[in-house]
């Protein structure tokens, strides 16, 4: 192949469960040792983690070493547009999929498609020697076959939306109507926010959740979980949900040094 097949594609076809861990840290050594801890893909941060193009390529190298696949989270869309710019170079440092948040209208999520994906599908432009391939093409051993190599890469790169307002749920059946928007997830924290919660709890907010589930199953598009808890995995797999981000880096160090302390201080 001229592009790395995507292994959580294929898994998420089959129907398996696949988990991610949310990378904030700057350390390729976190994503080794996910890969090695069997996790499915690296959810690289960066709408809230500021990185330079060259850490994001050494994260992704680290993932695809590691056996994970590689997710370039970027900074959020605003007033409708999305981070065009971002998208096109995580592709070209290789990430295998782009996660853009605050979707609110189709608009946006074809715009978040004609940035990623090659002609005839979008407007991405096209060189044969990024990272997005596996290797300089054409070569000595290997021609090129143009078509061959955008339809690949076409099918091999998803793209995923977070609905985080209630714009974004009024909306939810026609951003998943998108032909190359691949699978949603529901921003709970700013979806709070927007409705002036003072928690990140409620009737409304699971309501919310609720649509978005519900219209992800009517599209036949998977819809992914945000949990700290995998004790909630099981209860979500019966509503149908395959694909778990199971909390950040620097989300389970905390806790675990804070136990730690509490630990050592109770021996008195």
């Amino acid at each position: 192949m001229y592009v790395r097949k995507n292994l959580l594609k294929e898994k998420v076809k089959n129907g398996r469960l696949v988990i991610g861990l949310e990378i904030w840290l700057r350390n390729p050594r976190v994503i080794e040792i996910a890969g090695q801890a069997g996790f499915d893909f690296a959810h690289i941060e960066n709408e809230h983690v500021a990185h330079d193009w060259e850490t994001v390529e050494s994260l992704v190298r680290a993932a695809e070493l590691a056996g994970l696949t590689p997710l370039f989270r970027t900074e959020q869309c605003i007033a409708g547009q999305p981070p065009v710019n971002q998208i096109v170079k995580a592709l070209k440092c290789g990430a295998q999929i782009i996660m853009v948040p605050h979707v609110d209208t189709p608009e946006a999520a074809r715009k978040i498609v004609e940035a990623a994906k090659f002609p005839p599908n979008g407007k991405r432009g096209f060189v044969t020697y990024d990272r997005s391939a596996t290797e300089f093409f054409p070569n000595e051993t290997a021609p090129l076959d143009l078509q061959r190599f955008i339809r690949e890469a076409n099918e091999e790169t998803m793209l995923w939306v977070l609905i985080e307002s209630p714009e974004g749920v009024k909306n939810v059946d026609a951003i998943l109507d998108v032909d190359g928007i691949d699978a949603v997830g529901f921003g709970y924290q700013d979806y709070a926010i927007a409705i002036g919660l003072s928690t990140f709890s409620g009737a409304e907010l699971e309501r919310a959740r609720e649509r978005v589930r519900e219209a992800a199953e009517r599209k036949g598009k998977p819809m992914w979980r945000y949990t700290l808890d995998p004790k909630s995995v099981e209860e979500e797999r019966r509503k149908g949900a395959r694909i778990f981000v199971m909390g950040g880096d620097i989300i389970h160090l905390n806790s675990l040094l804070r136990s730690m302390n509490r630990e050592i201080r109770g021996l008195g």
